[in-house]
C-alpha cells in the first residue's frame, strides 16, 4: 500500500487552511477603513472574511472614522483601487476552489479504486473459503498414498488466501475511510469558498449602492473639490 489516500488527505488538509486568504481579504478591510470607506459597502468583505477563517469568529472591526475626518493620504486612493484589490483576492479565492475540485476528482477516482479492491478481495475470500471447505472433505485413506500430504497442503494454502483476502479487505476498507474523510474536508471547504466568492462579487455592487448619487454626479460631468480617501477627486486649480 503507497500511502497514496494520506497523501489526498493530507493534501485537502493543507488546502482546507484558507487563513492566507481571509488575511489577504482583511488587508482589504483595512486600506477601506484607511480610505474612509462608507461601512454599508464593505458589508460583504467581512462576509468573506467570516467563511474564510470560520475558527476565527467575528471578522475585524470596522472603523472609517467620520465624515469630518475623511481626508487623502491613507487607505485606496479611488474606487478603481479598491475595486482592484477585491478583483485579485477574487482570483485568488477561484484559483484555490479550482485545486479544490481536482483534488476532488483524484479523491472519488481513489475511492473508486479501493470500491474495486475490496469487491475483489471480498470475491477472493468466498472463493478461498469455498476451497478450504472442499479440502477438508477431500478423502484419505493411508498415509502412504499421499493424501494426507495433498490434503494438509489444501489446507494450508486455503487458509492463507483466506487470510490474505481478509487482509487486502481490511486495507481497502481503510483506504476507503481515509477517502470519504478526504471528501468531507473538501466538501466543507467547497462551500466557504463558493460564498466567499459569492461575497466578494458582491462588493462592486455594494459599492455603486451605496455612492450611487456621487457616480451619478461623476457621470454627468461632475468633479470632486478634493481628491477624495477613496474616489479620486480634482483638487481646484486656484483662479
Amino acid at each position: 500500500m503507497s500511502g497514496y489516500e494520506e497523501q489526498l488527505h493530507t493534501g485537502a488538509e493543507m488546502l482546507e487552511e484558507t487563513s492566507e486568504l481571509a488575511a489577504a481579504v482583511t488587508a482589504i478591510l483595512d486600506g477601506a477603513a484607511g480610505a474612509g470607506l462608507d461601512p454599508r459597502a464593505i458589508i460583504s468583505l467581512r462576509a468573506a472574511i467570516t467563511e474564510l477563517d470560520p475558527a476565527g469568529g467575528a471578522p475585524p472591526g470596522y472603523q472609517a472614522g467620520s465624515r469630518t475626518d475623511r481626508r487623502p493620504g491613507s487607505g485606496y486612493g479611488s474606487d478603481a483601487e479598491f475595486l482592484e484589490a477585491v478583483s485579485d483576492a477574487e482570483d485568488q479565492a477561484l484559483d484555490w476552489l479550482r485545486d479544490t475540485g481536482q483534488l476532488q476528482e483524484q479523491v472519488i477516482a481513489a475511492l473508486d479504486v479501493a470500491h474495486d479492491d475490496r469487491d475483489r478481495a471480498q470475491r477472493d475470500l468466498q472463493t478461498a473459503r469455498q476451497d478450504l471447505a472442499a479440502a477438508y472433505a477431500m478423502p484419505t485413506k493411508k498415509d502412504c498414498d499421499g493424501r494426507h500430504g495433498r490434503k494438509a497442503a489444501a489446507i494450508t494454502a486455503a487458509e492463507a488466501a483466506i487470510a490474505a483476502a481478509e487482509e487486502r479487505i481490511r486495507d481497502a476498507e481503510r483506504r476507503i475511510g481515509i477517502c470519504e474523510d478526504t471528501t468531507e474536508i473538501l466538501d466543507s471547504l467547497t462551500r466557504r469558498l463558493q460564498a466567499a466568492l459569492q461575497a466578494l462579487r458582491q462588493v462592486p455592487h455594494d459599492l455603486g449602492e451605496v455612492y450611487e448619487l456621487v457616480y451619478a454626479f461623476i457621470r454627468r460631468g461632475g468633479k470632486m473639490p478634493r481628491p477624495g480617501r477613496w474616489i479620486t477627486g480634482e483638487t481646484p486649480v486656484p483662479a
